[in-house]
C-alpha cells in the first residue's frame, strides 16, 4: 500500500519575522512557505525560502512529526510560526497574516479530517486494485503476442 502525500504549493507571500535581536532598527527576515508534503497523522516536510536579514536568500527545509505535528490541528498560519521557530528567525510580525485566498474555509475538509482521510483512502485502495488488473490485462495480452 502507498503512503498518500499531500501538498500545498505556494502557500502565501513573503511574511516578516522580526529577529530577538536584530542588528540594526527594524531588521527582518522573510520567509516564505513554497511547498508543504502531509502525511496524514505522520508527518510533514516544509520547504521554505528565506531572505535572511543580511541580504542572503536560501532554501530550506523542514520536517515536523508525531506532537509537533499534532499541534497543527487545522490551521495553516501555525505552519509559518512553526518555520520561524524552528530556523530561529525570531517572531512573525504584526499584520503578517495568510492572504484570505490561503484561509482554510470553515468547512471540514482538512488533511486532519478524518472522513476525508477514510474517503482519500478507500479511492486509493480502488486505484491499487485497478491497477492491478491493467497490469494483469496488459502481461495476458503480451503472452498471447496480442500486443
Amino acid at each position: 500500500m502507498y503512503k498518500l502525500y499531500i501538498e500545498y504549493n505556494n502557500m502565501s507571500n513573503w511574511k516578516a519575522c522580526i529577529p530577538a535581536n536584530p542588528k540594526y532598527e527594524g531588521a527582518k527576515n522573510m520567509i516564505w512557505v513554497t511547498n508543504v508534503s502531509v502525511v496524514p497523522h505522520e508527518g510533514a516536510s516544509i520547504k521554505v525560502q528565506v531572505h535572511y536579514q543580511n541580504g542572503a536568500l536560501a532554501n530550506e527545509f523542514i520536517t515536523i512529526g508525531g506532537d509537533e505535528y499534532k499541534e497543527w490541528a487545522a490551521d495553516d498560519k501555525w505552519i509559518y510560526h512553526k518555520v520561524a521557530t524552528k530556523l530561529a528567525l525570531g517572531v512573525l510580525a504584526d499584520g503578517d497574516n495568510v492572504p484570505s485566498a490561503y484561509v482554510p474555509i470553515d468547512d471540514g475538509r482538512s488533511v486532519h479530517n478524518q472522513n476525508d482521510i477514510e474517503t482519500i483512502n478507500t479511492l486509493q485502495a480502488e486505484l491499487d486494485q485497478q491497477k492491478a488488473k491493467i497490469e494483469q490485462i496488459n502481461k495476458l495480452l503480451i503472452s498471447r503476442g496480442i500486443l
